[in-house]
């Protein structure tokens, strides 16, 4: 009698632990084939219902101002975060140096280029060496945007910000990084992208595999830096 008591006492523990509800994962497959889509009103609506931590939120809200093209308003946005950023995690710091790095090299480019644009008016237009040196912005140095590159120098190397500004350079049809004149359609494409008559993408903005965004958005943390 004695064992058989143990027996059924045993078979409600089991089955006490065995009936209690298993808290179901959040679902964020939706927000995630949004933000690779750059579907903006559903990116919004799960914002808004998805149980996220506030470093996630503030992530996807800064990811908002890339997909609207507002690299300026995110680098408005992200000073904090910026000084911040050490209590991020790598799966979050994944996702937000990229973004920062797009964001800052607008301002840093549209500077460190602004005097060094030169057509020259010939049989055909030319464009003029630029006569630009990153390489020696990575260092403070007159003419260059030391500013801006100070405020991310500890999140994103110099030699990443060269990289950067270089592919923008060679994208961009009114700068020159050679020793001789450019020929050819390089003039009238400078003046068609002055006038607003030709679009130039300098840089694309980033985009990220649907699992480092899993990644990042399966990392709760609700303290706000």
């Amino acid at each position: 009698m004695r064992k058989l008591t143990s027996i059924v006492i045993t078979f409600i523990l089991l089955t006490a632990c065995g009936s209690q509800p298993i808290k179901p994962e959040t679902n964020y497959t939706p927000l995630i084939s949004a933000l690779i889509s750059h579907n903006e009103p559903v990116i919004k609506a799960q914002h808004k219902t998805l149980k996220m931590g506030q470093k996630n939120r503030n992530i996807v809200n800064l990811y908002l101002l890339v997909i609207r093209d507002k690299p300026y308003e995110l680098i408005s946005n992200s000073q904090l975060l910026i000084q911040n950023i050490h209590h991020y995690n790598l799966y979050q710091q994944i996702i937000l140096k990229p973004m920062l790095l797009w964001a800052y090299a607008h301002p840093i480019y549209r500077q460190e280029t602004a005097k060094q644009v030169r057509i020259l008016q010939r049989e055909s237009l030319l464009v003029a060496p630029s006569e630009i040196d990153f390489l020696a912005c990575e260092t403070e140095n007159e003419g260059c945007s030391n500013t801006l590159r100070a405020q991310i120098a500890q999140i994103i190397s110099p030699k990443i910000i060269t990289e950067t500004l270089t592919l923008m350079a060679e994208n961009d049809p009114c700068i020159n990084l050679s020793d001789e004149n450019l020929a050819g359609d390089f003039g009238n494409q400078c003046l068609a992208s002055r006038k607003g008559d030709l679009e130039i993408n300098l840089i694309s903005k980033p985009k990220f595999l649907f699992n480092q965004w899993q990644a990042m958005l399966d990392t709760q943390t609700n303290k706000t830096p």
